[in-house]
């Protein structure tokens, strides 16, 4: 029999939006629509929490602080203003978008004035990597308006010698050989390797080539995955990366 209790709680619950009250672990759980879009939140942006379930239990708890810790909060594990304003801010970067699987992200709001102070186009040569390209370009954007990292779809001006040119590509692309290619076999090497090709990019530069460096994402693994696998993982991709960048440029 469910507890009256729990039953009055669950319908106030609905009552509230994200941001309405402070949401932390206690017994009985907090529940509720908020409760469901805080977790749609952190799992997007890559802070797995078991699920949208709409009940705040220790997995979301756990979550919560990772992703505080990684934005520069206090990781008390409390949803509060500080963690409702970054969330607000990052808006346009979880609503309707897939969960992704959880990893150790440096934070983008760390990494705000990276973003502002290092331009970089993004362009891929078929779909998926220019969902992954777009989204990289969103992503930034929606963390600091003032970011000068763009995909080449949404660039109104032409690339100058300073702007790093980068490439997304599947592994059966070709690049050309002077041009140096990461390959994101190695997530806690990644921001090393973009940095270490962007030094030799610079190098060549100087010779009057393009600034110009080459990034291979996996991508689905079939050709046969549906639109939703492949939208998660374009956006799994764009989070990754981006995070590599912000730690290579930082």
């Amino acid at each position: 029999m469910i507890s009256p209790t729990i039953h009055r709680q669950d319908k106030e619950g609905n009552r509230f939006d994200l941001g309405d009250r402070l949401l932390y672990l206690r017994t009985p759980n907090f529940t509720g629509k908020d409760v469901e879009e805080l977790q749609t939140a952190l799992g997007a942006l890559g802070f797995a929490c078991g699920g949208v379930s709409g009940t705040f239990g220790a997995y979301t708890e756990g979550a919560l602080r990772k992703f505080q810790l990684n934005m520069g909060l206090e990781p008390d594990g409390i949803a509060g203003v500080n963690t409702y304003a970054i969330l607000k801010n990052l808006h346009n970067a979880w609503m309707d978008k897939p969960q992704v699987e959880d990893h150790a992200y440096m934070g983008f709001a760390r990494a705000a004035d990276v973003l502002e102070h290092h331009a970089v186009c993004l362009f891929g040569t078929e779909d998926f990597t220019r969902k992954v390209a777009s989204n990289m370009s969103n992503l930034a954007m929606a963390t600091n308006p003032r970011s000068k990292m763009v995909s080449a779809e949404t660039l109104l001006v032409p690339p100058d010698g300073h702007m790093i040119l980068t490439h997304i590509v599947r592994s059966n692309d070709e690049t050309d050989k002077a041009v140096p290619r990461v390959v994101c076999d190695d997530t806690s090497a990644l921001s090393r390797s973009i940095a270490a090709a962007v030094d030799v990019a610079r190098d060549k530069a100087l010779s009057g080539v393009p600034l110009r460096i080459a990034i291979e994402v996996p991508g689905p693994s079939s050709a046969e995955a549906d639109q939703a696998e492949t939208d998660r993982l374009a956006h799994h991709d764009a989070i990754m990366l981006l995070d590599a960048f912000c730690m290579a440029f930082s």
